[in-house]
């Protein structure tokens, strides 16, 4: 199916949305009802139900009774019309949920990387998808659309990852071709940390906001920014990118310029090298664990990389002033660590900024990836192409 080929009249495609909007964020309607909240006619109301339960994206969900002598029928989306596909590919791990089109979430797995790279990796989520499809009963013929979110960025002409050090085993594949073909439906690519600034601002400490940036420290170190209810992407896609900020280790050297100097100085390898520990035999988790033992070295791991994760967080706030900063990843989001760049932040500024744990922890890119497929599902369906505001998500 493609999407964005369907365009009935204008004036159709307005009320369409009207009902549509109404019936994903308020549930179960009326045709009355409906027409009174849109102020369309009960007529045109009449005739877009109609259309939509033809068509079934709506369906009859029961009877209500009103006055003596009144009921009245009401309609919702009906929920197995379609789906969409959310994954999450990372340097490890690969998450995956199906929702379906009202925006619930019907299935979620979470399964290893492993030792699959290149296209083989892509038929490993393939796989994965398969399997989760089956788990759950819906034929493939319902997937609608698929959001991948993954580290780095997409170029737009090529389809090619760049900017992921961490999955450059994929960096030469046409991303976007090749998982089309694979999941045989519309795939649209985004950052992973850009997918979970929007996961939060759907289900987690975002919601209600319009401008959030949300930093991740992990394997690799990112920023999210939602402004004014728009994603900052940039000219090429590189927003947020700011592992390549020229702070925290030498910003000339050779790994700083492949890596970026300052996730070399707070990603994961960064801390373990802070540590003393550049083979690995601990992880971050160790060190952090370690530091609420009252390890002298650990603690000082710690507190220097707070300090420069401080010195991020007022960069990020110096710029765009953001109604929240939330730290996310498997280290930002750590207790520890972020009570430690609270910390750290009054000898680095005057201004009250106030960081937060990411509340969704670990699913935060995942639930953004469905949000942004179930967005841009409900635009192509049920929103004239040609208005430049979008649906909003259901609550």
């Amino acid at each position: 199916m493609n999407l964005w080929t369907s365009t009935p009249p204008m004036l159709r495609q307005i009320s369409v949305r009207a009902a549509m909007d109404i019936l994903l964020h308020e549930g179960p309607t009326s045709r009355a009802d409906l027409a009174k909240k849109t102020g369309l006619s009960k007529q045109t109301m009449s005739e877009v139900i109609r259309m939509l339960e033809t068509e079934g994206w709506v369906r009859v969900k029961g009877i209500v009774s009103g006055k003596v002598g009144r009921s009245a029928v009401t309609y919702e989306v009906a929920p197995d019309a379609g789906c969409v596909i959310g994954l999450d590919i990372g340097a490890t791990t690969i998450r995956l949920a199906i929702a379906d089109i009202a925006g619930a979430i019907v299935h979620e797995v979470e399964r290893p990387v492993g030792d699959h790279v290149g296209e083989d990796l892509l038929q490993h989520v393939n796989g994965i998808v398969e399997a989760a499809l089956k788990k759950a009963r819906i034929a493939r013929n319902k997937v609608l659309l698929a959001a991948v979110a993954m580290p780095g960025v997409v170029d737009p002409d090529t389809g090619r990852l760049s900017l992921a050090p961490n999955l450059s085993d994929i960096g030469g594949l046409d991303i976007v071709a090749t998982l089309q073909a694979i999941l045989r439906c519309d795939v649209i690519i985004e950052n992973d940390v850009n997918a979970a600034v929007i996961g939060e601002t759907w289900k987690g400490a975002g919601v209600g906001l319009d401008s959030v940036a949300f930093l991740s420290m992990g394997t690799g170190i990112g920023l999210g920014l939602l402004v004014n209810g728009k994603l900052m992407r940039g000219a090429k896609g590189a927003a947020g990118e700011i592992a390549y900020l020229p702070f925290g280790a030498d910003p000339y050297a050779d790994q700083s310029l492949e890596r970026g100097a300052l996730e070399c100085a707070i990603g994961a390898r960064g801390i373990l090298e802070r540590y003393g520990d550049p083979e690995g035999a601990v992880t971050v988790r160790d060190v952090l664990e370690r530091a609420e033992t009252q390890e002298l070295r650990a603690i000082e791991t710690v507190r220097e990389t707070a300090r420069l994760a401080a010195l991020l967080v007022v960069s990020v706030h110096a710029m765009l002033d953001p109604g929240k900063i939330l730290l996310g990843g498997n280290v930002g989001r750590n207790p520890l660590m972020v009570r430690s760049v609270n910390e750290a932040l009054p000898i680095s500024t005057h201004a009250g900024i106030s960081v937060e744990a990411s509340t969704l922890g670990a699913r935060a890119t995942l639930v953004g990836a469905v949000a942004m497929a179930l967005n841009q599902l409900h635009n192509a369906l049920f929103s004239p192409q040609d208005l430049p505001s979008e649906m909003r998500l259901p609550g």
